[in-house]
């Protein structure tokens, strides 16, 4: 047993003593070359792992500088620069008496774009091996332990969007900041700031009261555009202690009309930053949140200028490490005529809803109005918590772009299924259905019938059935199409698919119950399960003077380029025979200057509690759908039509 224990003892002493020479012979390994030395500390350098780089520095350059302050020097220059993908490259050694010149190539990526340099390293041989006596030349050649580096931004402009004549419907413009001069207020001064500025006395006193203020000091409180200022300056000029500095932000001159379309933009978040990793933004970028500003933000953005600069201990510039100038963003040129989208937002007045409007013969989306609506300088500006919680708590939802969500069509829609029926052959112009009060296709309906209110002494065929909205009509004749060819007819003109458009839009659907016999019927008048948006709609009316091919909407000029979305569609003689039909119905609402060719619809949602009301038309100027929510009590379509007879005139001029 001793002797077992003897050589047990001798064993584990024999692995202690292999494994310390191992560590040795790896230490002296890193150590074994100047080369060596040097590739270890880059290899640090590169992962920025400062504190770990220290253990790398001589024993004179450890005496210049505590781990503290070298690891602070480093972390502040290397980031602050935006040092990223350091690169070393023709390491070569040179003996000498105390060690080496270590000569090497290095490359960066930083903000300033890449930077390259050749330098040299003294590594000096001390007991344990050879070490770095470094100084602030490894960092750059030009950069003494007395200098410091700094970053210079310079800020390019953003890309303008643009309406078809060139009217900026978002640019980058003079704003106003307007704050208080710390220490030049009176007690009254926060209160008379806030109500001027219609915002919280308790944003004015955050504001104030910031660690960083003090007496004599600007403290900006909001950003203002220049009308808003005007329209507060003589109420701001009575607060004792007002300041207001110019300067350049980004404004939207037609505010609340064009807010959906353009959209806006605000300071990058942290998830803008992490989504955009690698692309050059900051905190202190301007990013676009929605809209074209958001659809089109990698056009539209400018990209800084920044310039790294060295300097000497009086802060004089003594070297240029790298520099590239500020590029401006480019600006967007629409379809939309501001004039028919002012028309058309006027017209839409305090009504929720959407007014869509196409050029008829290219697809040129002309207006696109969404309403409520709100003012997107408020966030390019910077809103208070009071104004975000009026935005969120809205009933009226004004953020959401109604234009690109989907909405049951009601009757709207039976030019759709007569479109489908007459290319089925399911019917001609000329077939007629039984005329009935109610109808139902078999007694395992229940007590269900489809009713209709517009009874007619007239035939019930195609024509009649559109000018009367029968219903009964569509719901025999989807029931005669069948859930499958409806279906088929549908998903050939865009149901089921993303739209192409600039602007994502919800897809158009007619859900998965058309095998219902009594989903299939309600379908056929544009009830049942089907959802459509508006700008799709507004593109399936384009058929009716395209001889059956239905017209691309699109948003980016072309110099007015015909784009076609689905290529005879329906036949010309189906197109002839609806756009005849069509325009009977359109005039029997009343008058007609345009020669216009629509159907009005009402339908029915949650259970028949609230009513969406629609209008679509379309002559060989223009194509013009206007929804409006909650329009039960205001009369329906009844109520909706005037008003698109409206549109449809002035942007038909």
């Amino acid at each position: 047993m001793r002797n077992k224990k003897t050589i047990g003892i001798v064993v584990g002493a024999a692995v202690i003593v292999a494994a310390i020479i191992a560590g040795i012979i790896v230490f002296m390994t890193t150590r074994a070359t100047p080369q060596k030395e040097l590739e270890a500390f880059a290899a640090l350098l590169q992962e920025q792992r400062y504190e770990e780089m220290y253990d790398h520095l001589s024993e004179d350059a450890r005496a210049a500088w505590s781990q503290e302050e070298f690891v602070t020097r480093n972390q502040n220059i290397y980031s602050g620069i935006g040092a990223a993908d350091i690169e070393f490259s023709d390491v070569q050694a040179e003996t000498t008496d105390t060690g080496a010149n270590v000569s090497y190539h290095q490359k960066m990526e930083t903000s300033a774009g890449m930077v390259e340099f050749d330098n040299t390293a003294v590594v000096v041989r001390e007991a344990d091996g050879y070490r770095i006596d470094w100084d602030s030349t490894f960092i750059f050649p030009q950069l003494s332990d007395a200098d410091s580096v700094s970053v210079q931004t310079s800020q390019g402009a953003r890309g303008a969007i643009l309406d078809r004549n060139g009217t900026p419907l978002a640019q980058d413009g003079l704003v106003y900041q307007v704050g208080l001069e710390a220490g030049a207020t009176d007690a009254g001064s926060n209160a008379a700031l806030a109500s001027a500025l219609d915002i919280e006395e308790a944003a004015v006193e955050s504001a104030m009261s910031a660690s960083w203020v003090q007496d004599g000091m600007f403290v900006p409180v909001k950003t203002l555009s220049a009308a808003d200022y005007r329209a507060a300056s003589a109420q701001l000029d009575a607060v004792q202690g007002i300041s207001v500095q110019q300067t350049s932000g980004r404004v939207y001159p037609y505010a609340e009309t064009c807010a959906h379309l353009t959209g806006y933009v605000q300071t990058a978040s942290a998830e803008d930053l992490e989504a955009h990793a690698d692309e050059g933004y900051t905190q202190e970028s301007l990013i676009g949140k929605s809209g074209l500003e958001a659809a089109y933000e990698s056009d539209l953005r400018a990209k800084d200028g920044v310039r790294i600069i060295v300097r000497n201990a009086s802060g004089q510039e003594k070297a240029v490490i790298a520099e590239t100038a500020a590029q401006d963003g480019k600006d967007i040129v629409t379809t939309i005529d501001l004039s028919a989208q002012q028309a058309l937002y006027d017209d839409m007045g305090e009504n929720e809803g959407a007014a869509v409007a196409m050029n008829a013969q290219t697809g040129e989306v002309l207006a696109l109005v969404s309403t409520p609506s709100y003012d997107p300088n408020d966030f390019a500006n910077g809103m208070d918590n009071a104004q975000w919680e009026a935005l969120g708590n809205d009933t009226r939802n004004p953020m959401l772009s109604r234009y690109q969500s989907a909405y049951c069509p009601g009757s709207t829609f039976k030019a759709i299924t007569a479109a489908i029926g007459l290319e089925s052959g399911t019917i001609t112009a000329d077939t007629v259905f039984e005329k009935t009060e109610r109808w139902q296709k078999d007694s395992s309906w229940g007590s269900n019938y489809v009713t209709t209110t517009h009874l007619y002494d007239e035939p019930s065929n195609l024509a009649n059935a559109l000018r009367y909205s029968d219903n009964i009509f569509f719901a025999q004749l989807a029931d005669q199409i069948g859930a499958q060819t409806l279906a088929d007819g549908l998903d050939a003109i865009g149901f089921n698919s993303t739209l192409p458009f600039e602007l994502t839009l919800t897809q158009s659907s007619y859900g998965e119950r058309l095998n219902d016999a009594q989903t299939l019927a309600a379908t056929g008048y544009g009830q049942g399960d089907l959802l459509i948006n508006p700008v799709h709609m507004t593109a399936l009316y384009t058929a009716y003077v395209n001889e059956g091919s239905i017209l691309q909407p699109y948003l980016i000029y072309a110099d007015g380029e015909r784009k076609i979305y689905k290529e005879d569609a329906y036949s010309a003689d189906t197109a002839q025979t609806l756009l005849e039909d069509l325009r009977q119905t359109m005039s029997s609402y009343g008058d007609n200057p345009t020669n216009a060719a629509g159907k009005t619809g009402s339908a029915e949602v949650d259970n028949g509690a609230e009513v969406i009301g629609w209008t679509c038309a379309v002559n060989e100027q223009a194509a013009l759908t206007v929804m409006m929510e909650n329009t039960k009590e205001e009369g329906s379509s009844l109520y909706v039509q005037p008003i698109a007879a409206q549109m449809l005139e002035a942007i038909s001029e």
